[in-house]
Order: structure tokens, then sequence, then C-alpha cells
């Protein structure tokens, strides 16, 4: 599979979009959350860093699978970004609290931000995949 120039921005734009989207979706939970401490508006930045690394490294190679047979808003493409997301995200869970095992399942959070990274991603990969699909006729 070759990436030209149009394919590797639109793979481009679906990382800085998806990461910069969840950075502000729980960056501003966050400041909502501490009852608006301006300094709480750091996380979206922090967030989205860490959601940059997180899709660069679990995301992406899933994405150029999926591109090898694409289909815009698909819930099939949905289904597998959830459940690598959920995998992802109880690994950097894990990294960060080695003592919590699977207590981590128990938690309402840990739903919230696997769907929510996954549901971000497929969205931007939809997006993008249309503009591509439309500059590449």
């Amino acid at each position: 599979m070759k990436l030209n120039s149009t394919r590797l921005k639109s793979y481009t734009y679906t990382l800085a979009f998806s990461s910069l989207s969840y950075g502000l979706i729980f960056g501003l939970y966050m400041f909502v959350y501490s009852g608006f401490v301006p300094i709480a508006l750091v996380t979206v930045v922090i967030i989205a860093f860490y959601a940059f690394i997180t899709y660069f490294l679990f995301a992406v190679p899933v994405q150029l699978w999926l591109r090898k047979k694409p289909k815009k808003f698909s819930l099939v493409h949905l289904f597998i970004y959830t459940a690598v997301a959920f995998l992802a995200v109880f690994l950097f869970w894990h990294i960060g609290n080695p003592s919590i095992d699977f207590t981590v399942f128990r938690s309402f959070i840990y739903y919230i931000m696997s769907i929510a990274a996954a549901f971000i991603y497929w969205y931007w990969d939809s997006i993008f995949l249309r503009n591509y699909n439309v500059h590449r006729k």
C-alpha cells in the first residue's frame, strides 16, 4: 500500500483532530469537575498529548488495515475501533496504576474513555476518508 500525499494528509488530519477532540472533551470535563479552576485547563493539552500517543500506537495501525476496504461511517469499523480502544485504555491505565488488576473494569470512566476514544477516531476517520475519496476521483 503506497502512501501518497493525499492519503498521508488524511491519516495526519485524522490523528490530529482526534487527539485535539479527545483532549478538549476530557480536558473541559476536568475543568468543570475541578470547580472551574483555570489551571485545570492545562489538562486539555496533557490529555491531547496522551491521546496522540495512544491513537498513534493503536488506532493508526487499525486505520491502515481498515482502509484496505474503506467504508464511511461503518458500524463494523466502529466496533473494531471500540475493541482496540478498550485494550489501549486498559494498557495505559494499567501502566499508570500497576497495582490495579481487573478492578478497572468496574470503573464507569474506563468505559466512557474507551467508547469516546473509539467514537471520536471513527468519526474523524470517516470525515477524512470521505474527503480522501473525493480528491482521489
